[in-house]
């Protein structure tokens, strides 16, 4: 049985889904924060995944893949099984949001759970590294970046409030 490879397209479309769940799980647990400054870190982790929504959907535009999936799944059925893919692996519970909102104490868990879930998305992308086509590579070597990115900015961002 050949592996399963999945193409740029169908990466980023995962990515996306991702930050999308992200930036609802943020949203939500802003409107449900406690404090005035939980709620602005969770409003700039919320505008942190945009940012990474509109990078990720300008790698969209510059691949020009439109490509159906290569998976062995229905044409018709592949989005659906691309979604529930991304939607099981990071940020598995979007709706769960306002009840982590309601429930963190702190802006020091509130920045651990972050990185935690940018360190997940990382593990996620390298999984995905073996299941690429290696013309797809250079496309995945992008998100896998800037998810590294984001990890830094977060972490740096941790160490500068909490010495």
């Amino acid at each position: 049985m050949d592996p399963v490879h999945f193409t740029g397209a169908e990466i980023l479309e995962m990515a996306l889904r991702i930050e999308e769940n992200g930036f609802k799980f943020y949203t939500d647990a802003c409107k449900a924060a406690k404090t005035t400054r939980l709620k602005e870190l969770f409003k700039h982790l919320a505008d942190e995944e945009t940012n990474h929504v509109k990078s990720f959907s300008a790698l969209v535009r510059l691949s020009g893949d439109s490509s159906t999936s290569p998976i062995d799944v229905n044409e018709t059925d592949a989005p659906l099984y691309l979604r529930a893919l991304a939607d099981t692996e990071v940020f598995t519970s979007p709706d769960q949001g306002a009840k982590f909102g309601k429930n963190i104490e702190n802006e020091k868990d509130a920045l651990n759970f972050a990185i935690q879930m940018e360190k997940d998305s990382l593990l996620f992308y390298y999984e995905l590294a073996s299941m690429i086509h290696e013309k797809d590579r250079a496309i995945l070597d992008n998100i896998i970046e800037q998810e590294k990115e984001h990890v830094l900015k977060l972490s740096t961002l941790r160490a500068e409030l909490f010495k």
